[in-house]
This record gives structure tokens, sequence and C-alpha cells, in this order.
């Protein structure tokens, strides 16, 4: 009878033990929640959450639910956000909000996510705890919490269908997929929709750990060809980084962002570096000048007249082809810079080298006119230099497009295309011209420079050659 008592216990045993596990791997069955399945789409970031014990469930006489469709409040988001970022909860002195009382159960999280800037408070002074989050909000307090860039997103184009650039959130949202947040809906993010648990959680997670990021495609500013015989790749934005390789004359490669003179290539699947001197940037669509930064100096300027002709002055006919000039490729999308503004200006040849590389120019033209003791002589000619331009052949280049359309549209003698030292092009170090639309001393040349129709066509032929020489080589 003792041991048959022994052996009922130990079944008796045993049945409890298989019935607890049993109960156990129901709730288990699909992860820690029971309405978190397998397979559930967010299952990975809301146990990964859990385990830092920034959110938890619920607990039920069956079990442990999670409410993944449940909508998230701003108290809610407040804490998980506090946690998230490895900071805890304060003791409010004074009350911030005035439906934030210092009793309630948020409000030292509440108090530390507005001290470290990650929520705003209404208008009315009210914080509005239960208030349900959008997904307009989230980006924000989102994008705020982790320190994302929000500037450098905000020059990349929005993906999202239903997000228009002047949209109160769009920088943030652009921040959230430019840092593998978020890919949207079938491209659409849905701004104003309620944010569920199971999306905060995913969101959260992505923003905290590299693990959960979404691969995201880079945005390609343009192609670039390289014009230098060997082009140092760096490690950093810096002459003083680590070299990293070198590209070759001719290379192909895709610029995905540019920070002065710096261009961000992928060189051997790393983010990489090179001077953007010596790339001939290519837009991928769209007009082939846009963003591009283009130097133009009228020649001559303030006591400088430069070549007369009675009352008739070099520096004004360049200024008014110069003007012309600008508007044609800043409507291109270009960005252009004058070295001089009106004909009371004069900088020196220094300044004018210097006005370039103080802005990042990646074209430079100085337009002038001719004069010659004989009245015979006429034409134009385009100058560029090789002696000590490193650009002296992208300068060719450019010069012979130039040269080409002027002599095709103003239908002058063609001098040709000139190696020379003049200044302006011999210190430079991108592509530069120096182009001589005709003699103000010789009859027929005079008659065009003169008139508005003439330097009309001497800037769209002089425009056309820009577009000419960035649509080849």
């Amino acid at each position: 009878m003792r041991v048959s008592r022994v052996k009922g216990k130990l079944t008796l045993l045993l049945v409890v033990v298989l019935f607890v596990f049993g109960m156990n791997q129901k709730v288990l069955a699909g992860g820690m929640f029971l309405d978190v399945d397998s397979d559930y789409w967010a299952k990975s970031e809301i146990e990964y959450l859990h385990s830092l014990e920034i959110i938890n469930g619920y607990d039920s006489d069956k079990g442990t639910y999670f409410n993944p469709d449940h909508n998230v409040t701003r108290a809610q988001a407040a804490k998980m956000l506090v946690m998230a970022k490895g900071q805890k909860e304060t003791s409010p002195s004074a009350q911030r909000y005035k439906d934030v009382p210092l009793n309630y159960w948020a409000a030292g999280w509440i108090e530390k996510a507005a001290q470290l800037g990650y929520f705003d408070g209404k208008d009315d002074g009210t914080f509005d705890p239960n208030g349900i989050l959008t997904r307009a909000q989230m980006s924000k307090i989102l994008a705020n919490a982790f320190g994302l860039n929000i500037e450098a997103s905000s020059d990349r184009p929005i993906v999202f269908s239903d997000i228009k650039p002047d949209f109160w959130a769009s920088t943030f949202i652009n921040s959230l997929y430019y840092n593998g947040i978020t890919d949207g809906t079938v491209k659409e993010y849905r701004p104003q929709n309620y944010t569920t648990r199971a999306q905060f959680s995913v969101f959260l997670s992505r923003a905290k750990s590299e693990r959960f990021k979404l691969a995201v495609e880079k945005n390609v500013l343009a192609k670039a060809k390289v014009t230098a015989s060997t082009l140092n790749v760096r490690s950093a934005a810096t002459s003083s980084a680590s070299q990293l390789g070198r590209l070759n004359l001719g290379d192909i490669v895709k610029v995905y962002s540019i920070n002065g003179y710096w261009a961000e290539i992928e060189y051997n699947s790393k983010k990489a570096y090179v001077h953007k001197t010596y790339l001939k940037l290519m837009n991928t669509s769209g007009s082939p000048l846009k963003n591009r930064i283009i130097v133009v100096d009228a020649g001559h300027g303030g006591r400088d007249s430069g070549a007369t002709n009675g009352g008739i002055y070099e520096k004004s006919i360049v200024m008014d082809v110069t003007n012309l000039l600008v508007k044609k490729l800043e409507a291109a999308g270009a960005k252009v810079l004058k070295t001089r503004e009106n004909d009371g200006e004069y900088p020196t040849l220094e300044e004018r080298v210097e006005f370039a590389e103080d802005h990042y120019a990646e074209l430079f033209l100085s337009i002038h006119v001719n004069a010659s003791y004989s009245p015979a002589a006429k034409g134009t000619e385009t100058y560029y230099n090789s002696t000590s331009n490193d650009n002296g052949t992208e300068s060719f280049y450019l010069a012979r497009e130039i040269q080409e359309q002027m002599i095709n549209d103003l239908n002058t003698q063609d001098r040709g295309v000139k190696d020379a030292e003049w200044y302006v092009i011999k210190y430079q170090e991108i592509p530069a011209v120096l182009l001589e639309l005709g003699f103000i001393s010789n009859i027929e040349d005079l008659s065009k420079l003169t008139s508005s129709t003439s330097k009309e066509k001497y800037a769209e032929a002089i425009y056309k050659g820009i577009v000419s020489y960035y649509n080849k080589y």
C-alpha cells in the first residue's frame, strides 16, 4: 500500500507538471504573448523591447496579452522613449502641464521627456497624456529623441505619395525613411492614422538598434566622372583622413551627398569621400545643370572700363550678356554666382579667383570683348589654360562647346579655341574659360555687341555650350 501511495503521488505530480507546462506552452506558443503569433509581423521587435523591459503585456487568467492593435497614448510614448534612451523618470518639483498632476502615473516620465526635448506640450499649456499619438507626431518625437539628421533629409526626395513638401512633419517623416525606420505602406505614410502598440514597437526598435533597421536605397545626387589622372579616396571629408584607395581618370562613380568640396561616394562597399574639384558631376535625371555651381565673371568693371569705342564700354556689354546668361542658367536649376553685380564694382583678378573657390564653384566663365589697333580684326575666340589649371582638359572641352555654339548662333568669324595664361583661368582648379565675344573696334562685330537681340543670342549660345558640355564626355 505504501508503494502504491508513492506511485500515486508521483503520478499526480507528473500530471500537475505536464498541466502547468502545457499551459506555458499555450502562452508561449507564439512567443511571450498570447496574441502575438510566431509569424506575427512585429514579433521580433515586440520581444526585443520586452526583453529590455521597455514594454510590458497585460496579464489575465489565461496568460499575458500584448494588445498589438491598441493605440499608443502620448503618456505611454513618453515613458517608452525615455526608457529606450536609457534614461530614468524624474520627480517633478512643480507641475509643468496643467493636465498632468504630480501624482499622475506618468508624470515623472513626461517631465523627463520634456526636459530632453522629445515632446512639446500644447499651446494651451496641456500635455494631453491620454491623447492618441498619430504617425506624423510619432515621426517628430522619434527624430528628436534619436537625433536623426533632419536637415540632411530635407534635401532628399520625398518617397511617400501622401506627403507634400509643405506638410509640417515632412522633414521628420523623411528622416525616418532615410534612417531605415519606415518604408510606409505601399509608399504611403498615412500621417493622420493613429499609432498602434505594434507599430510603435517596430519604429522604436529600428530607431534604437541597427539589427532592425531597413535597408535604404541611397539617394544618388549625380554620377561623376573622375577628371584627374588619379584621385585619392578618403575615409572622411578631409585631406588628412586615411586613404582608402584611388580612382583613375575616366572612372565613373555615384555621388550620394556633397559638403563643400567633398563628395560622398561608395568605395569597396564603404562610405568614402573624394574632392569634388576633380569630378565632373552629371545629373541622372532632369536638367543637366540642376544644382551645378557656376560662377560667371563679367570682365573689368568700376574704374576699369576695358576696351572702348567712343562712349561704348566693354564692362557694360559683358555685364548685359552676363545678366542674360545668369537668368538662363538659373531657370535650368543651376546655382549661379556673379563676381560683380554692376558696372561700379571692380574685384581684382585675385578676388575673382578666390570668389570661385570660396563658393565651391564647379565651373568658371569670364566674359570679355576684344579690341585691336586694326579695325579689320574681328571674330570670336575662347581661351582655356592647361599649364597650371589641373582641369585643363575639361576646360578645353567646355571652351570647344561654347565656341562652337557662338560661331553657329552669331555667325561671327571663328578665331578658335586657344590655350592661354590669363590669370582668372590659369589659377583656377576647376574647368574655367575666358570668352572674347567679338571686337569692339570692328564695325561688324560692334553692331552685334551693342544689339539687344545679339546679346540675347550670345547668352543663349553660351548657355547651350554649357549644357552640351555636361551632356558629353
